[in-house]
This record gives structure tokens, sequence and C-alpha cells, in this order.
């Protein structure tokens, strides 16, 4: 919660932000998908939906300062991974998991190309921020056990990688995309592709490719 009213009050910063820098300023509301693939450490996780809103603040004529919140309601093992699904079928707690981040992001625009009577406007940018979990009910998700043997010398298993609520990663995003700003009145359109990479998941590093669209609202002259 704490972690969610920052970034709305990020987004509304740069909103009201035009005080200050009179430039030209955006809200982007999108929807996407990722596909998280392979973990070394932990298997493969869901591909799944994200939804999510941009806000940023252009301080030069191509350049924009701004910050990115997303959210997925899975981010867990996907039923092919052996390691989850044998700890789930030992009883071990695997909770629903969902996952939020938070970005700064620095974005670079190539310019105006008019098509049509409409301003579109190419784009590269990179974003550094966090990846932070949520599981229901603050359960957690056991995502592997090891076996140990018991006083009685029988075999068990106990939790090993263990996914729990509040947890953070540190978050790299780079890529690109296209923007048709401005088609009726504020509101415009635009279109994403980015990678997405995780450094230290469970010891481990994680990269996945991120396709998103979504409408571009803008205010401002830059």
């Amino acid at each position: 919660m704490r972690l969610r009213l920052c970034s709305l009050l990020l987004l509304i910063g740069f909103a009201f932000s035009t005080s200050v820098f009179a430039q030209k300023y955006e809200v982007n509301p999108y929807g996407g998908y990722y596909w998280p693939g392979n973990n070394d450490g932990v298997g493969e996780f869901k591909n799944n939906q994200v939804l999510g809103v941009r806000g940023g603040v252009y301080v030069s004529p191509n350049t924009e300062l701004g910050a990115n919140w997303a959210w997925s309601n899975h981010f867990q093992p996907t039923s092919g991974n052996a390691a989850a699904a044998f700890a789930g079928s030992q009883g071990f707690e695997q909770g629903k998991a969902r996952e939020r981040v938070l970005e700064a992001e620095f974005t670079y625009h190539f310019g105006d190309h008019k098509v049509l009577g409409h301003s579109f406007r190419p784009y590269v940018v990179v974003g550094t921020g966090a990846l932070t979990t949520r599981i229901k009910d603050d359960e957690i998700f056991v995502l592997n056990v090891r076996p140990i043997t018991k006083p009685c010398g029988c075999i068990g298993y106990t939790a090993n990688d263990v996914m729990e609520g509040g947890d953070h990663y540190f978050t790299f995003s780079y890529g690109g995309g296209l923007k048709a700003t401005r088609v009726w009145g504020p509101m415009g359109f635009f279109g994403d592709f980015r990678g997405r990479s995780i450094p230290n998941f469970f010891g481990h590093g994680t990269n996945w490719p991120e396709l998103s669209a979504g409408l571009t609202f803008s205010w401002g002259e830059r």
C-alpha cells in the first residue's frame, strides 16, 4: 500500500510540475503482456498480462523524464515447473502471487513525423526501479524444497527458495516505441516494446520481453 501511494504521488507530481518546467507533460495508461521465461535458480514463470500507467515531463524538446507503475496478477511458476509442482504436491504453501513494478524512466524522442495530418514520434526509453511481490492473504509461495533426514531416519522435505509478500528486486528496462500524439484533442495512442532485467532473482538473472499499448494524453508545449 505504501509503495502504491508513493507511485501515485509521483505521477501526480509529474502532472502538476508544468508550473515549474513550463513544458509538455503526458500521462499514459496501458495494457500489455510479458514472457518471463526460465530462471536458472527457480525455473520457468508464467506468461501474463500487465496493466499500468506511465507519466512524464519534457525537460527539452526531445527529452522526457517520467515514471512507470505496472501491476500483474500472476507472478508465479508455470504448471510445468517441476520443482514448484513437487513442492505443492508435498503440501507446502503456495499463495496467489502478484507483482508490481515502479521505475523512473528516461525517454528520448526522435522528433515528429507527419502522417495523414497526425504527428508520430518514435522513441527509446530506459528505466530503473524495483519489482515488489505480493502474496494473497499474507501467505508465502514455496518455489522448491530440499530433502532432509528426520530423527526417525526417514527422508522428508523442507522449504528451500521461498517468495514472500513485500520482497523487492532491482529492475532495469530498455526499449522503444512509437507515439501518435493528439489524434483527438489531447488524446493519442502508443505502442511499446522493451526488455526487462532482474539481475538477482534468487541468485540468478531473469530477463523477459514485454509488449504494451495504450493511450497517451498530452498537455502543454515543448
